[in-house]
């Protein structure tokens, strides 16, 4: 019988193949076998005859059973209760049809067609250094063969822009065989119940822990298949050399081009897991794991809030330090003992606000500010503040600081001392035992009687080797564009871990997309993204049509920034906050000037000297630059401070060069760097080095302040290459910079420099005429005031009422990522600014001392440096107050002699948002 026409079954079994003939006679059936002359009699229910809907197979269609694609289809037929598949050399297998199906491409649609065919035509162009093969003909050999993509596929979701699911159910209740943190735990749930999720991974944050922990919960725990990707090798590389250190290896193929695979399969890993199998049952494994989950949760609140104290301690003494300095230039009387009871650093504020308000307020409510400044803080030595207002208030100040140190060291020791009493290492080490031990029992579970994978790089993707290979591999590791080579055509893993994802294009990302049901999207948009080279960009330039989404746009975005573009707060999104890298004092500059202060450091500040240190090159211009063969800039000058006084004097005392690293932004400046320095110093471009780390890093910025040098600014000012710079130091970080090109506000260098002076004060401190305003100090008593303004709108209305509006346009305008790296000071004592008063004549310094203050002070966020003075001038209190009017001249003179503006606004006026803006705006690029 023809098998494409007809299937007869007889008492349940397919038997088309062997039937030579048959005969209907109801209520019975004859049929002759071939090979066989007798003729068997049957009764008609036991025979069916069936005939098949016929299906296609095209290039856009795909065929699964039990969810392994077959390949190479040509037919499906459905007969019912059986499938038979004929493929494209002549054979048929049949099967029963609940394990056979069919899917149609989800791209069928206008606008998913329309975003490959773009994808399609830029690999034609789009090149890779990290493939050996000619990587032009690969991708666009790749994106030929993509016709399919999967309607379960991320792919789909992804071009489709389909809602992402995060309720996926979860089997299993996580464990943790290696460290983690509350981050990294929370990471993990979002992962394990999203369609698409992202990790983001701050440098030092544990990124590869963080993935381990995934690995271990899925592949092992879940028995999902996973692969492990990124733009090049040394990503998954750090992955693979995890697994091998913990001896976890053997269940993960370490894949990608051929050369990889052929080396993967020349050594296959040995394991034995003989001594893993656990002595307790797994059920009683996971009681005791959940038991520890809830002693030690809050113990890891506790633990980070004692790291953010910490944080926040070492900002306080930095900043004390920096009053002491200006506390000393100052011919102030110290105060034995101040006059008021109760002092906490709140009450402190509270007796400044008031003390501040009995000034401003002085002709109408004197008395009854004297009586709340009795009442509230028994204060009594009115005389004294009457005569040395100033000297008070200063003494106040300092005092300020004395009882906030101490109040975070006591907090800082009550933590300490419940975490060591509730045994918060042991019980995490207890936690993490528990969780290794049930995991190397599943393993053992597994592997303990299994042989090894009978097959080799040409035969383990063939559908009868797949299925037992992926078992034994159910973590595959390849780079981006070779994924889909590593699995048979339209296989899907459950998972797919996108690591570096900021370095992975759109193409490579949507190749490794196609080959998953779920996606785990690890990077970090503040390091560097993938680079689209202006030959390539010349060359596919108006390939994307006018309305499509610009999230999918090749130049404009990499895969992590499309995806936050595509969906904005609607991914499931976790930043990795804990940070265990740099120096304390080294990872603040990147936590406060890119990551918005979320970065909680663990790391040991330890009593060394400083972490930080610039070396400025004698003035000149000491740039040159190659015009010719392989172009490129250099500075001799930064290379021989560096070899004459970092590494032969300041670091001649270091135990190696090998734990030093040199980065640069130009390749020429590395090149010289090689040929100059020892071997053991890693010399490498700020791009390459993303992902390692060193002990002492040292960076030059080779340009000057010539028209070439200026030509190269915007290249050397990347925020995510001097992001990554700074990072890749673990103890110090050493710039070596011009002494004046990078002399500017909101120029990424720059205020790197302002940072390290400001961090740095006993070796760099400028004795300026204008300080740093104290900000931690301002901030809070900023707050006692706005908190007052807030209750007494009705007192003074004018007054108040104006400040208000200018707090919250102030307010919403430093929101803006323009001007994230401003601060918001409020009621600055002219004296904290100006600390020399010899350009003034006396009245107006009698003026300062007289506790006068500016309404606002925006300032910069890195060195504390003024930017900007504002004053309110509400008409009651200013316009319609001549004795005030003269105040506000003589407040305006002052500013001037320290070339400064104090900038005026009445709040009633139109236009008064934008001239906000642009005030700001001119203190970024404000040479200094």
């Amino acid at each position: 019988m023809d098998q494409e026409k007809f299937m007869m079954i007889v008492k349940g079994d397919d038997k088309t193949q062997d039937v030579s003939s048959y005969e209907k006679d109801p209520p019975i059936v004859r049929i002759v076998y071939k090979g066989y002359p007798e003729v068997y009699t049957y009764k008609s229910s036991d025979i069916q005859l069936l005939t098949p809907t016929v299906q296609d197979i095209t290039e856009d269609m795909a065929v699964f059973h039990d969810e392994y694609p077959f390949y190479n289809v040509k037919q499906v037929l459905d007969f019912g209760p059986k499938i038979r598949v004929c493929f494209k050399n002549g054979s048929i297998r049949t099967y029963d049809s609940g394990r056979i199906q069919v899917r149609s491409s989800s791209t069928q649609n206008a606008e998913g067609r329309q975003i490959l065919d773009y994808w399609r035509a830029i690999s034609k162009h789009a090149k890779s250094e990290d493939e050996q093969e000619n990587k032009e003909a690969f991708l666009a050999k790749q994106f030929a063969k993509l016709h399919y993509a999967d309607p379960d596929s991320v792919l789909s979701h992804y071009l489709l822009k389909k809602p992402i699911k995060s309720d996926i159910p979860v089997t299993s209740e996580p464990i943790f065989p290696f460290r983690y943190n509350l981050s990294q735990r929370t990471a993990l749930e979002q992962a394990l119940k999203s369609t698409i999720s992202i990790i983001e991974g701050p440098p030092g944050t544990g990124k590869t822990q963080t993935i381990l922990n995934i690995l271990a919960n899925l592949a092992v725990m879940q028995g999902k298949k996973v692969a492990v990707v990124s733009g090049n090798n040394a990503a998954v590389l750090n992955v693979q050399e995890k697994m091998e250190r913990y001896g976890y290896h053997f269940f993960v193929a370490s894949l990608g081009n051929q050369e990889n695979k052929k080396k993967f399969f020349a050594n296959l890993p040995n394991w034995d897991v003989s001594e893993w199998s656990s002595e307790l049952p797994e059920d009683e494994l996971n009681a005791k794991l959940q038991d520890l989950n809830q002693c030690i949760q809050r113990l890891m609140e506790l633990d980070r809030e004692k790291a953010q104290l910490m944080q926040k301690l070492s900002a306080y003494l930095l900043e004390q330090e920096h009053f002491e300095h200006y506390y000393t230039r100052l011919d102030i009387s110290p105060i034995e003992k101040l006059s008021f009871y109760r002092q906490t650093p709140k009450r402190i504020l509270e007796f400044m606000k008031d003390s501040f308000l009995a000034v401003e307020m002085k002709r109408k409510y004197k008395l009854l500010y004297q009586f709340k400044l009795f009442f509230r803080h028994g204060f009594t030595d009115f005389k004294r503040l009457k005569e040395q207002g100033l000297d008070v208030i200063l003494n106040v100040q300092r005092e300020f600081y004395k009882l906030k140190v101490e109040e975070l060291s006591d907090r800082i020791k009550e933590l300490e001392k419940e975490l060591e009493s509730q045994d918060y290492q042991d019980l995490m080490d207890e936690h993490q035992q528990f969780s290794e031990t049930l995991f190397r029992h599943r393993l053992h579970d597994k592997y303990h009687n299994r042989t090894a994978v009978d097959c080799n790089e040409k035969t383990y993707t063939q559908n009868n080797k797949f299925k037992t290979f992926i078992e034994h591999y159910p973590i595959v590791l390849s780079t981006t564009h070779s994924l889909r080579n590593c699995v048979p055509a339209n296989y899907l893993f459950d998972y797919c871990i996108i690591d570096e994802s900021s370095q992975v294009d759109l193409l490579t990302g949507a190749l490794a997309l196609s080959c998953c049901k779920q996606a785990i999207i690890v990077g970090d948009t503040k390091q560097l993204p993938h680079i689209v080279g202006n030959e390539i960009e010349q060359k596919i330039h108006g390939q994307a049509t006018p309305d499509m989404d610009e999230a999918y746009s090749y130049i404009e975005h990499n895969l992590l920034s499309s995806m936050l573009t595509l969906y904005g707060d609607s991914i499931p999104k976790v930043m990795l906050r804990e940070h265990y890298r740099c120096h304390p004092q080294i990872i603040e500059f990147c936590n406060r000037k890119y990551y918005d202060g979320e970065l909680i450091a663990f790391t040991d500040p330890g009593i060394s000297e400083s972490p930080l240190l610039i070396y400025k090159t004698s003035p000149g211009n000491h740039m040159r630059e190659v015009t010719h063969g392989k172009k490129g800039k250099f500075n001799s000058r930064e290379l021989d401070v560096i070899e004459q006084e970092i590494l032969l004097g300041y670091l001649e005392a270091a135990a190696g060069h090998k734990d030093i690293g040199f980065v640069t932004p130009y390749r020429k400046q590395v090149e010289k760097a090689t040929q100059q320095f020892t071997a053991d110093i890693e010399s490498d471009t700020i791009h390459k080095y993303q992902g390692r780390e060193k002990s002492v890093m040292i960076m030059s910025t080779v340009l000057d302040r010539t028209r070439a040098g200026g030509m190269g600014m915007s290249f050397v000012n990347d925020p995510c290459m001097i992001n990554v710079a700074v990072s890749r130091a673990q103890e110090r970080f050493i710039l070596v910079t011009n002494q004046s090109a990078f002399r500017k506000y909101g120029n990424e260098v720059g205020d790197l420099m302002g940072y390290m002076e400001y961090s740095t004060l006993d070796n760099n401190v400028v004795e300026s005429e204008i300080h740093s305003i104290f900000d931690l100090l301002y901030k809070e008593y900023s707050d006692h005031l706005q908190e007052f303004r807030e209750r007494v709108r009705f007192f003074n209305k004018s007054r108040h009422r104006s400040e208000n509006i200018m707090h919250a346009l102030l307010d919403q305008i430093l929101q803006e990522p323009m001007f994230k790296d401003f601060e918001l000071g409020n009621q600055v004592l002219l004296m904290n600014m100006f600390t020399d008063l010899e350009r003034l004549n006396e009245e107006e310094r009698r003026f300062v001392r007289n506790r006068s203050s500016v309404d606002f002070v925006i300032y910069h966020k890195l060195d504390r440096s003024l930017a900007l003075a504002i004053e309110v001038d509400g008409f009651e209190f200013h316009e319609n107050n001549p004795e005030q009017l003269k105040r506000d001249e003589k407040k305006e003179e002052i500013f001037k002699k320290f070339g400064m503006e104090l900038a005026r606004f009445r709040t009633n006026e139109s236009g008064e948002e934008q001239r906000i803006r642009e005030l700001l705006s001119s203190m970024l690029y404000k040479v200094e």
